[in-house]
């Protein structure tokens, strides 16, 4: 079991957390430890990290106004010592808007292979470089992430939080365990569960139980159920008075495998002014198709599809609606029929550990 586990840590494999529930979690430990305000604050400065992106906004937004925000979700396949050096790609992309006037929080989980523009990246040839999204933090960190992620959706990101994949290990390590309740039986990185029966899991555990699909009948769809089990029982573990005595355990773990450029302050006034809009989940699927590049798998979502998500967020982000004709267009949308193809090209990138198999998943 500890040989698969060292296997599972090298080889990088994809993870996908639920980051926005990441985030509550975060919100109910501040609440949890208020008792410890110092340390609390004290740990939000040392994972607060602002990035320099492309603005969006027409005007300027605040949370202490309790205007409509938006968020970029991360989750970074790197191990170690945190995710300070900056490496690794974000296999977990999510955006959400928080609305406080209309109490909504709306999610969009971008599919991780999306044929997407590098933004800020260039070649000595090509003026725009063409990718899987994932590879954008790659290529150039936080900020090549959500200046990509914004020119994808065409939809401004006001607040970023990314968590590297040792982030929910430490965090359920930290609280000491967390039950589970199987809804099937299966076995997956060393780590066996058996339907109805429940367990005390640690965080490789958690871990397994969280990302397992192809042995679920219901897919992607029975894994995302699994992965709202594991951060309710963190949720309900954080919340409990046992958890009050590993306080520093947790806040050490959050501060190892987290960055955000929330700050204290900014915490303080989400936790007085959006709790409500936290409370009711909107949750919305971009649909695309397979496409390959050079015998390369990419996700490819057309323009139209895009426009739909963009527009979703801008109307609860209550900014102006686009037109199709407002969304980046790449070469593949052009081989699809969409806009022309500039005279200078575009090129797709490849990466050498990636291939149509191991981004099945």
């Amino acid at each position: 079991m500890n040989e698969t586990r060292s296997n599972y840590s090298k080889k990088k494999k994809r993870n996908r957390i639920i980051l926005l529930s990441l985030m509550s979690v975060i919100l109910v430990a501040f609440a949890l430890f208020w008792t410890v305000y110092d340390d609390v604050e004290s740990t939000l400065k040392s994972v607060f990290k602002d990035v320099e992106t492309q603005n969006m906004r027409k005007e300027e937004v605040s949370v202490d106004a309790t205007h409509p925000i938006s968020f970029a979700l991360l989750g970074i396949d790197m191990y170690g010592d945190g995710i300070a050096e900056g490496t690794g790609r974000s296999d977990t992309i999510i955006v959400a808007t928080v609305n406080p006037n209309t109490k909504t929080t709306t999610v969009v989980s971008v599919p991780r292979d999306s044929y997407a523009e590098m933004v800020g990246y260039e070649t000595n040839i090509y003026p725009e470089y063409n990718d899987k999204i994932t590879h954008a933090y790659a290529f150039g960190s936080t900020e090549m992430a959500i200046n990509s992620i914004q020119e994808y959706l065409n939809v401004p990101i006001d607040y970023y939080v990314e968590i590297n994949m040792q982030g929910l290990h430490d965090i359920v390590e930290a609280i000491g365990g967390i039950e589970l309740t199987s809804p099937l039986t299966f076995e997956f990185e060393g780590s066996s569960f058996v339907e109805g029966e429940t367990v005390v899991a640690d965080g490789w555990d958690a871990l397994a139980f969280a990302r397992m699909r192809k042995e679920d009948p219901e897919g992607d769809l029975g894994r995302q159920n699994r992965q709202r089990m594991v951060i309710k029982a963190i949720l309900d573990k954080l919340i409990s008075i046992d958890s009050v005595t590993n306080y520093k355990k947790i806040l050490s773990a959050v501060e190892v495998n987290i960055q955000t450029n929330l700050s204290f302050d900014d915490l303080l006034d989400i936790k007085s002014g959006y709790v409500d809009a936290l409370d009711t989940f909107t949750q919305e699927t971009i649909a695309g198709e397979e496409l390959y590049y050079d015998e390369i798998y990419y996700y490819y979502v057309d323009p139209e599809e895009r426009l739909r998500i963009s527009n979703t967020l801008r109307d609860e982000l209550e900014i102006d609606e686009v037109q199709l004709s407002d969304m980046n267009l790449s070469d593949a949308d052009a081989s699809f029929g969409y806009g022309q193809m500039s005279s200078a090209g575009l090129i797709t990138g490849t990466s050498d550990d990636d291939s149509a198999q191991d981004t099945e998943e």
